[in-house]
Parts: structure tokens; sequence; C-alpha cells
């Protein structure tokens, strides 16, 4: 990474750091300008069709520092530049022929009028053609000396934009015009209104759109040759689609300009000064030359985007200059510092008045992000899953929510190979959310549960080995749905994958609380097991060994909750759950192998019961023939045998199981599963027969079983292994996810097919909130708690989730004994006289006190449409959604 040297670098409060080279987007630039024209012989541009780059990213990207510095980018790329247009032969405005690239080149650089504008300065005006050629005109000729003189030549000619034109060039003895609009969000206030020919609507719909008619008129100045024309500014509407750009002859050339490295990160931190002091000499007086684990913080924290890195140097260098107590922090100290730094709140997309339905599409680019989704651009549809009633592109989704992104290589192995992005025959790109506009998300919606895992899961982790391995994925979708579930359970049998272990009726306390955070089970990230003492790249990512699990116990494991790892090399369990048994349990079922039996336990009225449950995730491994017995074997030995010896499992009143999930058996498993349920494997020596089937032998049992071919599996005592069916998995996921997270691990799959079932999920995950009452005994135990498929459509513009929903619905539902359906469809919820007068006649009369238990499946089954019932369900007093 080269810097562009000298006095090229810009000051932000006290800070002062280089801008850095944005070669790529300079050939972007040329490449669009190029395309504008069809080249006959001498070089002379027939029909134009301009191509606009068109930079509509995220608030500190960088597009204002590459417009407005566009220059300086072309005179530290010279030597790139002049190989480019040299290999093509020709360039806009000259001839075939030798020296092209240097006739070119100086012609950008000298014989050029540079105009920079911004829409948030626009001048007054009634007529935007005739205000935005004024404007370029006195914007270009202000740099020169007798510019009054010339503007008024070129004034003269304003009524005719060709002529206006020429006269422009003309009196400027200038070849090009390189023209740079930003700020074009600010077309949606009110200065733009004052224009009349921004108001006309077109097409069939007559939908007046404002972007559409602006780049009409932008079009009779682009389509005059030469013109380099970059648009700059995100909004929230939807303006990189082509069809904004359609009544014009305009051509949009989305312009990449992706959040820095880490690399560059490291670069730009180098050269970055403090009030002219070296920041690194600010942060680290005994460490001048800095830290690896600094500059990697500062990537994690900002994301890489450049007005992020400036501002946390800044905040940096602010308190040490104030309190002098930054000085040679530690790694963690420093974390803990840079993690107090809040965004600035001009530049954050702020979340208020979102939806359920929004809610679900963030939640499911944060997935993405994490997971590393590649979007290819022919696949920027978002596939009617955006935020409206239409598809979207996924690029202004992720405008709108404040997501930045970064062009990539189709997959790892093209990353590996080190191929250039501008060089490969197709455009992919990655989502990156910067963690210190999480904190700000977090804080606001912290209540529910879906979200929270999301935000929760995106902040802890700061390093992953392969986030887009086949294993990684299922992990993070397997412990959101467990997390989302657990919060709405009150026993964990109502979870399919426990059914009929030790903990099946074991009550989950947290579901009374739900909104408190002290007892909310959310997913700690802990440091993961080895099965060898690993040197670590650093304090962040300690590895624990095998032999080490009664200090990981005591340090990590000494409240109920859900614990993954957070590293993918870990030779312990994917996820870890420590659980208490809240009740005076005085028997447990031990199911045998052909019997089961009741075992006495002592009473727990002095100390409660303990639950250790490793969990070893064996799923959509596509090149295994699925789990055998050696695996099993494999995991309990991991996870069973060190957490048996080492934890003194009966004198701490604990137990330990280890559950093997996966989506595919041997037939040798297969086998083993009655009715399609797990497979419990409860203490003591399994061996395999002279048939290959398996004999079960009590651990105290001196007398060893007949024609034993060998032993298979011992169970140490107080533990259990739980093997979970593919039918119990299937139930767990739900069926439909479960059949499309097939194409979610298939080979090379799209972009929509890796997000839809994340989408599916999460939105069954946020209809929970809105159908979660007690259920009556006999449902959970036959097996019908798990939530169902069913996913209603919600409505953006009736679920206002920072609504306050009124608890008293009508003065005459107090006063009656049965509650005023007609009056709360009508002015509460919004329907229409027809859907109600239909409705009225289905609903039953019903106390208000009772309302609280209707379920989402009560209103389906009577006939309401579902996009109604979560309608319902969410003012209905007395529901919570939380």
């Amino acid at each position: 990474m080269t810097s562009l040297g000298g006095r090229n670098r810009a000051r932000y409060s006290g800070i002062e750091y280089p801008l850095v080279n944005r070669e790529s987007a300079i050939l972007q630039v040329l490449k669009a300008f190029e395309s504008s024209f069809v080249f006959v012989e001498k070089g002379i541009p027939q029909t134009p069709r301009p191509h606009v780059c068109y930079a509509p990213q995220m608030y500190g990207s960088g597009k204002s520092a590459f417009g407005e510095n566009f220059r300086r980018f072309l005179s530290i790329n010279k030597e790139r530049i002049l190989r480019y247009v040299d290999t093509r032969k020709n360039f806009p405005g000259f001839a075939k022929g030798e020296n092209v690239g240097e006739r070119a080149l100086d012609a950008l650089l000298n014989e050029t009028l540079y105009v920079v504008l911004s829409l948030l300065d626009v001048p007054k005006g009634t007529c935007f053609e005739d205000t935005l050629l004024e404007w370029i005109s006195e914007k270009a000729l202000s740099q020169f000396p007798n510019g009054a003189d010339l503007l008024s030549q070129v004034l003269s000619c304003i009524g005719n934009p060709e002529k206006w034109f020429q006269k422009l060039l003309q009196v400027t003895k200038k070849r090009y015009l390189y023209l740079f609009i930003d700020e074009i969000g600010a077309l949606e206030g009110d200065k733009f209104k004052m224009f009349q020919d921004l108001m006309v609507t077109q097409g069939a719909s007559r939908v007046h759109n404002v972007y559409r008619a602006f780049f009409r008129v932008l079009s009779v100045v682009v389509s005059k040759p030469f013109v380099i024309c970059i648009v700059a500014g995100r909004s929230d509407c939807i303006i990189s689609r082509e069809e904004d750009a359609m009544p014009s002859r305009i051509t949009l050339n989305f312009l990449r300009l992706d959040p820095f490295s880490e690399a560059t990160v490291k670069y730009f931190i180098q050269n970055t000064t403090y009030d002219d002091e070296r920041i690194l000499k600010v942060l680290f007086p005994s460490h001048p030359e800095g830290h690896d684990w600094f500059f990697k913080q500062v990537y994690d924290y900002t994301g890489g985007v450049p007005y992020y890195v400036v501002h946390v140097l800044n905040e940096l260098g602010s308190i040490c200059e104030r309190w002098n107590s930054l000085c040679d922090l530690s790694e963690d100290e420093m974390k803990e510092e840079m993690e107090k730094i809040a965004p600035t709140t001009s530049l954050v997309v702020t979340l208020s008045r979102m939806t359920p339905e929004s809610m679900i599409v963030f939640s499911s680019m944060l997935l993405a992000s994490i997971l590393e989704f590649r979007i290819p651009k022919r696949e920027t549809l978002f596939g009617g899953l955006g935020t409206g009633s239409h598809s979207e592109y996924v690029l202004d989704i992720a405008n709108h929510f404040g997501f930045y992104y970064v062009s990539c290589s189709r997959n790892e192995q093209d990353e590996a190979s080190r191929t250039p992005v501008e060089d490969s025959d197709e455009t992919y790109f990655k989502l990156v959310f910067p963690k210190i506009v999480l904190k700000h998300i977090q804080s606001r919606y912290w209540n529910i549960p879906p979200l929270r895992f999301v935000c929760s899961l995106f902040s802890s982790i700061s390093r992953f080995d392969s986030p887009s391995s086949r294993g990684f994925k299922f992990e993070i979708i397997f412990t959101l749905i467990l997390y989302v579930r657990w919060c709405f359970c009150s026993k964990l049998g109502e979870l399919s994958i426990f059914r009929h272990s030790f903990v099946e009726h074991i009550s989950i306390e947290s579901t009374q609380t739900i909104g408190s955070l002290k007892v909310d089970p959310i997913p700690n990230y802990v440091p993961a097991f080895s099965s060898t003492v690993s040197r670590t790249h650093s304090a962040n990512e300690a590895t624990y060994n095998v032999t080490a699990w009664k200090p990981f116990f005591e340090k990590y494991l000494t409240k109920d909750g859900i614990f993954v790892p957070i590293r993918q090399n870990s030779n312990g369990p994917d996820v870890l759950i420590r659980v208490t048994d809240m009740k005076d349990n005085s028997f447990l079922a031990i199911q045998g192998e052909s019997s089961s039996e009741q075992t006495p336990m002592e009473t727990e009225t002095t100390k409660k019961r303990v639950y250790l449950i490793g969990i070893a995730l064996k799923c959509f491994q596509l090149s295994s023939s699925g789990v055998g017995r050696s695996m099993i074997k494999a995991e309990v030995a991991k996870f069973l045998h060190p957490v048996a010896s080492q934890l003194e499992l009966e004198q701490n009143n604990l137990r330990a199981i280890q559950l093997i999930v996966s989506d595919k058996y041997t037939e040798e498993v297969s086998r083993q599963f009655r009715n399609n349920q797990n497979w419990i494997l409860n203490s003591g020596v399994y061996y395999e027969d002279n048939t290959n089937n398996i004999v079960y032998s009590s651990i105290t049992s001196e007398i060893q079983p007949q024609n034993i071919r060998k032993e298979w599996l011992c169970i140490p005592p107080h533990c259990q292994v739980v093997v979970c069916s593919t039918t119990s998995l299937q139930t767990f996921l739900g069926r439909k996810a479960s059949e499309e997270l097939e194409r979610v691990f298939a080979d090379n799959p799209g972009w929509l097919e890796q997000l839809k079932p994340l989408y599916d999920l999460l939105s069954n995950s946020f209809v929970d909130l809105l159908r979660r009452i007690p259920r009556e005994e006999t449902e959970r135990n036959s097996g019908r708690m798990e939530r169902r498929s069913t996913r209603p459509s919600m409505d953006m513009d009736v679920m206002q989730v920072e609504d306050t929903r009124e608890e008293n619905v009508a003065a005459s539902s107090s006063m009656s004994s049965s509650f005023d359906w007609n009056t709360f469809l009508l002015h509460q919820v919004g329907l229409d006289e027809n859907r109600v007068h239909t409705y009225i006649s289905k609903l039953p009369r019903l106390p208000v006190s009772v309302l609280k238990y209707i379920t989402f499946q009560d209103l389906k089954q009577i006939g309401i449409n579902d996009e109604d019932i979560v309608k319902i369900l969410f003012r209905l007093p007395g529901v919570s959604t939380k």
C-alpha cells in the first residue's frame, strides 16, 4: 500500500492522516469513461451513451475523499494508467497511434476542468437544468484569474446545452470536464422541490421519482464529449437500479470503494499523527512502533471503514491528551477502552421504527456478514425479501441498514491464489458491518432474542479460522435455534434433541423472566479446547488443553447458560450447556436395552443437581458417509472421559451428557433408533458381538457378556450419551428449514440459496415472540411443542415495534364482560370493514383476562388470514412480545 505522499494528507480534528491510494477505483472510472463511446479510426466518438460511475456506499467509506482528490489519485498512479491506456491503444478524444497513453495522461492532468459539487449546497432556482449549468460554470471558471469575464461568455449560451459545453471548453482551452456530484441523497430534501423539472412524473405508474428526474437532467451534461462523471452519496431510496437512469441515456456503473484491509489499516495508523506527533508514539510511548494486536483491534472494531478508523484514532488521542491514561495499555485494556468509543450519531443509520420484517432482514444480513456469504453482482436482487413489497437490490438494502461491502473473489481458493478482483470474470461482494455501529444497535434492540443472539455473536467473535466452512455455518444456525427456542421453552424436553435424556424434564427458569439479562441464556463465547498446547496469536485467542476441564469449569461454567468455543479447530464440543435442575427430583428414568427402570436418586434439599452437556455437531458434511460408531467413540473420548475424570461428578453433584447431532448416520447406528427416537446410552460398557450388534453390560458387572468380539464404548458413572435421530433434528430445525439448509451447504451455493433459509429461520423466531404462551402439559408430552413452520408475512407499515401498544382497547371493553372485537379490529388493528364483518362471526366472545392465551394456531384454525393474525397478536392486550 502506497500513500499519496508529500502534501497529500487530510486533517480531522486533531488527527492528520494520509490519503490512501485508490488505484482500483481510478481504473474503474476510466473504464466507464471509455465505455461511453464507440470509436472510429480517428478516435472520434459516435453516438455517445454516457456511463456515469455511481458510489452508493454508506457514510464514511471514502466517497468524498476519492471524488475530491481524483486528480491526485491520477498523478500518483501515472505508471499504472500509462500501461492501461497503452494496452488498449485508444482513449476518448485521441486517434489511435503511438504514445496515446502519454497524451491521454497529460490531458487528464493538464487539460481537464475539475468541478466538485455537493447537492447540499445547491443554489436556489426553479429550473434545475439551468441551475446546474450555471453552477458548473461558476465552479469551473473560479479557478481562472479572468473568471468573471469568461463566465459571462459561457452563461450567454445557457439556453443551448451543446453550445454551452463547447464554449466552456473553448474559453478554458481544456479537453475534458471532470464532474463529481456528491450527496445525491439531498435530492429528497425540500430545496429540490422548488425545481419544476425535477417534479415531473414519468412512466405508466405515474409515481414521482426525483432520482430519475435528476438523471434525465444530468444526461444533458454528460452526453457531451468529453465528460468524466462520478455521482456519490447514499440514500434510503432505490437509486442504483438501472431503471432510475433509464429515462435518460445514462448507464450507471457501480463504483467499488472497499473498506480498508487489515494491512491498509496498519499502514494508515503508522502514518497518522495527532497534534503533529505520531499517533503510535502518543498511545505507546514505550513502543512507538505499535503492536500488531492494536492494528488488528482497530480493524476489527471499525470494519476497516475509513471514517471510523479516523474517528477511533482521534478519540484515543484525545483521551491521551486529556488524561494521559491510555499510554502503553495492554491488549485487553486497550480493547476495553476502544469498545467504549461510540460512533458519531450523525453518521449512524438509526433503526428507529424498526419493523419485525426489517429486523428479520437486518439479522439475516448480519448472519450473512458473519458467515462471509459472497454476493455475485448478477445476484444483487434480494429476491422479494426486501423491506418493502418489491424486490430490492441487496446493496441498497445494505445501505439502508448501515452495511458496507467489500469486493472479493468467488471463494477462498480464488483469494488464496491472489487473483486480482478487477481481473476476474465476475464481481463478488461480502457485507461488512462495523462493530462500533453494532453497539448502537444492540442498546436499542437488546430485548429481541433473535436479534440479541446475532448481535452478541457478531460482537463477541473477532476471528474465525474458516467462517465459510459448512461446519461453522451449521454451528451458528444450530446455536441460534437452540437459543431462541430455549427462550420460549418451559422444559428442555420441548426441544426434540433432548427427549428421553437426563435433562428432558428439567424446567428452564429463564422463561419466567425473558426480559431480564441476569438469567438470559444468551451464548457466551469461551476459549476452545486443544489436544495439544498450541501457540496463540494473542491473549484473546487462548486455547484450553483437554486436561484442563476443572479450571475451565470453575472459570467459565459457574452459571447456567449456553457456551460456544470461538475457534474452529477446537478439540472439544462445538457447543456447551450448563443447566441446573431446579426441582426436587427423587427419581430418574433410566432406559436400558430391554426395559425402563426407575433408579432412585438422592434428594436435593441442600444442593441442586447440575448437568453439563457437550454437543458435537456433525451435520451437512457432504463428503462424509455419516456418523458411525467410531466417531461416537471419538467424541466421548474428547468430552465425557476427561470431564468424568477431572470434575469429580458424584462429589460435586454433576451429571455429564454427550449429545451427538447429525443429519446422516451409518447403517449400524441408524438401526439403533427405535421409532425414530434418540438413541440413549447410559453409564455402562457397550460391546460389539460377533454379529456386529451392540451388547450392554453394567459398569459394575464382573461378568462379561457372551459372544463378544470387542469392547466398543465405556460410559463413566453419572454420564449419558444421546445420539440425536435425524427425525428429532428435523423437528428441532423445522421441516422446511431442514430441507433448505441442504442448499446452504451445497458446493458454491448462490447468495439467495444461502440467505433464504436463514431468513425463514429468523422469521419463525420472530413469530414465536408473538405467539408464546403457556401450553398444557399433555401437549408438551405429546411432542407437539416444536414451533410450527408457518410463517406469516409482516406488514412493515403497521407492525411498528417501537410503537407503544395500548393496553385499553376501547372504553366498552372495560365496561362489558366480553372483549369488543369490532372496535379492536377496526381502530387498533386497522382492518377494513368487510374483513372485520367476516372475522366477527368467527371470533368467540371472551373476557379480556383470557386474551393472553390466544395462539397463532387458534386464530388460524378459525380462518383468520396469516398476515392479519400477526397484526392481531401484536396489538392484543395482555399478549407479551418481549
